[in-house]
């Protein structure tokens, strides 16, 4: 349904609110960690303040990127998670490493039904990132990858309050 809407131009649905995301990114990581206890997640989650935001779409979020992560990452390396506020940002970042993703699959990362072009051993339809994509914009913010032969890192940030 997220795919649809957000293909057919509607966007992703968001109820936003001001909400403390800590306590929610922390729920998301040990649920990780306890579906996952042979991967090693580390955690810098430092959020005192409130942020405008759906806590469900951002917990949505985070479930994909650690999803990938811990799927395309090495299976020894660490899984790094971020989240922090930077001035008037909520900032957030999921990190690994492993091989890093090709050139010309980051141009078309983000676009749905292409990771079947990169990895087609894997299992899915290759929308989480699509959809991760989509939630980042319907917040106003942005979602990026960086890939190197020391890690790969997908950086979420949005602004914490409504333009």
């Amino acid at each position: 349904m997220d795919f649809a809407r957000a293909r057919l131009g509607g966007g992703i649905n968001l109820d936003r609110r001001s909400v403390l995301l800590e306590p929610t990114i922390r729920h998301i990581v040990e649920e990780f960690r306890v579906s996952f206890p042979h991967r090693k997640i580390e955690t810098e989650i430092s959020l005192p303040e409130a942020v405008n935001c759906d806590a469900q779409r951002i917990s949505q979020l985070l479930s994909n990127l650690v999803a990938n992560a811990i799927a395309h990452g090495a299976e020894g390396g660490t899984v790094g998670i971020r989240a922090v506020l930077d001035g008037n940002d909520f900032v957030l970042f999921v990190s690994n490493p492993g091989e890093p993703i090709p050139v010309d699959a980051l141009e078309r990362l983000f676009q749905p039904f292409t990771r079947e072009d990169f990895r087609p051993s894997q299992q899915g339809l290759g929308l989480g990132l699509y959809i991760a994509f989509e939630i980042a914009r319907g917040h106003g913010g942005k979602l990026e990858v960086t890939s190197t032969v020391e890690e790969t890192r997908f950086t979420f940030r949005m602004p914490r309050w409504l333009p």
